[in-house]
């Protein structure tokens, strides 16, 4: 995934308590009767998918209407409220736990991957994952193996002795789920085949589209963005397996956000219609739909029980 599968400094809550009419998203993101008082601070951590600028690009929008609904300053790290500046943080995946767990982040996307992590060291679970409204249906993905068409390579067991492109250690369908999943369809990693880490899913799909793998384990959804895009021709890649399906990037909050605060990020959030542009990214979804930890993250929690049993056994 490029990633995949991305946060508050330390400043203090304001603490205010919204009036009794609490402000309602209107058509085009402004919000009627939005809270009085002073504004409070929520300060914002991207993963390192995309450059600040293409982020900002898609996600600027959202914050935009976070700040308009909930009478919210969206701020990077440095403080910079990002009304005015484009500068968002985009961190590597330590960076990205680490700030949530610091409370110097108090919002983030995060991979499916990290999750466990988060929920395991006492973060709440996510709130919200890009779906479709009329459907009700949250986004997700699958992990799937890619070679070049015109490889050699047409079954997953062609690939025994030969190097697969991981992403990155951490990574759900970039790393942890190719481990977990992958010996049931003959290829069991480190064992009848090499692990290189390319260090994001983009790196893997450009590696094997350039001839550099023979193979990549990378999730279909940033596939298909980067397709989308023009990064890679979808025509040029073969697809030899893929998995059942997996919750895709979801947004948490830290667990030092007040509850009242976090009530008001989830309610406009979930009143969020998605830009043009990001529509254009992610087909088939057009809002936040709030996340249901124990059915949405089945699959990622039977890959990390997995690795658990896997680690404990060496």
């Amino acid at each position: 995934m490029s990633k995949r599968w991305g946060a508050s400094v330390g400043l203090a809550l304001t603490g205010i308590t919204l009036a009794a009419g609490t402000a309602t998203a209107q058509p085009g993101g402004s919000a009627a009767g939005s809270s009085a008082g002073p504004r409070e601070k929520l300060v914002v951590a991207m993963p390192k998918t995309y450059a600040k600028t293409e982020t900002m690009g898609l996600w600027g929008d959202y914050f935009s209407h976070l700040g308009r609904c909930g009478n919210i300053d969206i701020q990077n790290l440095q403080g910079e409220s990002l009304e005015r500046s484009a500068n968002v943080d985009t961190l590597g995946e330590k960076e990205l736990i680490d700030s949530l767990l610091s409370g110097k982040a108090q919002l983030a996307q995060v991979n499916p991957g990290l999750v466990p992590q988060l929920v395991g060291a006492g973060q709440p679970a996510p709130f919200a994952v890009p779906g479709n409204k009329a459907s009700g249906k949250p986004n997700s993905y699958h992990l799937i193996l890619i070679a070049r068409v015109d490889s050699p390579y047409k079954v997953p067991k062609d690939l025994i002795g030969k190097k697969i492109a991981h992403s990155t250690p951490t990574s759900n369908s970039g790393n942890l789920a190719p481990r977990a999943l992958f010996p049931a369809i003959g290829l069991v990693p480190d064992k009848n085949y090499d692990v290189v880490f390319s260090n994001g899913h983009e790196r893997s799909v450009t590696g094997v589209m350039y001839g550099f793998y023979p193979a990549a384990a990378v999730a279909s959804d940033l596939y298909q963005r980067m397709v989308v895009k023009g990064d890679v021709k979808g025509s040029s890649i073969r697809t030899l397996w893929e998995s059942p399906p997996f919750m895709t990037e979801t947004w948490t909050m830290g667990k030092d956000v007040s509850p009242e605060l976090q009530a008001r990020v989830k309610k406009c959030s979930y009143s969020y219609a998605f830009s043009p542009k990001l529509r254009q990214m992610l087909p088939g979804n057009d809002t936040f739909l709030p996340v249901r930890f124990e059915r949405d993250f089945a699959t990622v929690m039977e890959v990390y029980r997995k690795t658990q049993e896997a680690q404990a056994g060496k």
